[in-house]
């Protein structure tokens, strides 16, 4: 079964939670080590990084994300967004019974003038 869905967020919120993902994946690290490692609740990753959760990052946790990284300085965790709002669009891949999440998958990002 699959549902298609979307939702209207800040590009910078969203590009940075999909970049620190792909810095977490790279060190071989999993969402509970990387808010080991930042001091976090356990769980706080895995939430700011699904799509159906409205955590997000604050200004706190950047410097956190820095160090556990080993970044010196904030700059060195990404580039500045091209728009202030976008709508993104995810499809999401259940199992058989409907019940829970297989794979997430963003199909769409449009920018919001």
């Amino acid at each position: 079964m699959e549902k298609i869905f979307t939702f209207e967020t800040y590009q910078f919120d969203f590009a940075f939670i999909e970049h620190v993902k792909t810095l977490r994946i790279s060190k071989g690290w999993s969402q509970e080590t990387l808010s080991i490692e930042m001091g976090v609740a356990k769980k706080f990753i895995g939430n700011v990084e699904s799509y159906k959760q409205h955590q997000k990052y604050s200004t706190r946790h950047i410097t956190l994300l820095a160090k556990a990284f080993g970044y010196k300085n904030i700059s060195e965790l990404m580039d500045f967004p091209q728009h202030d709002r976008i709508k993104v669009t995810v499809k999401q891949v259940y199992n058989e019974s409907g019940t829970k999440v297989m794979e997430s998958k963003v199909v769409g990002i449009e920018g919001i003038e």
